[in-house]
């Protein structure tokens, strides 16, 4: 990529639907940029082909509810398209596209929302951790009941934290729970050898199956954020839930299509862990027939867990940061993925 006057505008496609959120609440910060681009929005191919520069985009946004199924039939009305970025840090409906037109073009980066909303996450973590050790339903019926009940109140500073990812939404949680807490960190990721990580006291690698259980065996919190993608489909499953302490807490903030609900549901109803606190599903909203809703040892949030008053603010100023650099014809966006991996 080259640079360009500072003058110079760039055209960029948004797939978007312009009546529903999050794209609705995020387009007037997208056309913050019409000092740096002119937007050419639609969420379909006739919207996109009636602007007569369509073919001059040089950029393509997708913001979720965006019809990502017209991608095929648009992206050949795109030839000068150099760069692609997700408004959200998941791209699973992107997937196929992905897979289809830009695995084998090492010129246009695939960029997202990577590290936008890790500090909501990472709080929503630790209250949940909070919740289960200070015994807060506990607390909540003796205050109800009137009741005086002096019971030993537990502390998270020692205890283990293990981490199912380490990326962005790890690293924010395990900063906290390290520094702010005490606990002990156990990471498993990926990239194990890609040199010591100043907040995981251990490190292990998923692909070894020994180190994977050994996370599940020593945590006394297991926070799951890995992204949705055919690898990591049920990732945490039966044999996972089984090698947990029983006083372990699972929480689940990545995808949903992650976590094997029924194998899960089953160690609840049976108290073979505490509890778990889940912010995402296989099926969105959870359907009122899932065992999970009723449990009193579970906390459910509707994928919300991120959905935070600066939620758009936070997506735009990684956008943006990407798109400057984009501009200034820099090799290294600010967060790429990893096409193969889709994510």
């Amino acid at each position: 990529m080259n640079g360009r006057p500072s003058s110079q505008k760039i055209v960029i496609a948004v797939l978007a639907d312009k009546d529903k959120n999050p794209s609705a609440a995020a387009l007037p910060l997208v056309r913050t940029l019409e000092s740096k681009a002119d937007i050419l929005l639609g969420n379909t191919l006739a919207e996109f082909t009636a602007y007569p520069n369509l073919s001059e985009a040089e950029a393509l946004v997708w913001v979720p509810p965006g019809d990502a199924k017209i991608l095929p039939d648009l992206w050949p009305l795109l030839p000068k398209v150099r760069w692609v970025h997700s408004w959200f840090a998941g791209l699973e409906p992107l997937h196929p596209f992905i897979k289809q037109f830009l695995l084998n073009r090492p010129d246009i980066p695939v960029t997202n929302a990577k590290g936008a909303f890790s500090r909501s996450l990472a709080e929503y973590s630790m209250a949940a951790a909070l919740h289960f050790e200070k015994q807060v339903p506990r607390i909540m019926a003796n205050t109800k009941s009137r009741h005086w009940d002096k019971f030993i109140m537990h502390e998270l500073h020692g205890k283990s934290m293990g981490f199912v990812g380490f990326g962005d939404i790890g690293k924010a949680t395990a900063k906290i729970a390290k520094h702010a807490f005490g606990m002990r960190i156990l990471a498993l990721r990926r990239s194990k050898n890609k040199g010591a990580d100043d907040l995981a006291d251990e490190v292990f690698s998923p692909e070894i199956e020994e180190e994977k259980m050994e996370v599940f065996r020593r945590s006394d919190y297991v926070v799951c954020s890995l992204p949705g993608t055919p690898d990591t489909f049920n990732f945490c499953g039966a044999k996972e839930f089984a090698a947990m302490k029983p006083t372990a807490v699972f929480i689940s903030i990545g995808r949903g299509t992650v976590v094997d609900e029924d194998a899960l549901i089953d160690v609840l109803k049976r108290g073979a862990i505490r509890g778990a606190a889940l912010d995402v599903f296989h099926v969105e909203p959870l359907p009122e027939s899932s065992g999970l809703w009723g449990l009193d040892n579970v906390l459910i949030t509707a994928h919300n867990a991120d959905w935070t008053p600066d939620y758009s603010e936070c997506a735009l100023h990684v956008m943006e940061g990407n798109l400057d650099r984009f501009l200034a014809g820099e090799k290294e966006m600010l967060t790429p993925i990893d096409k193969a991996a889709g994510y």
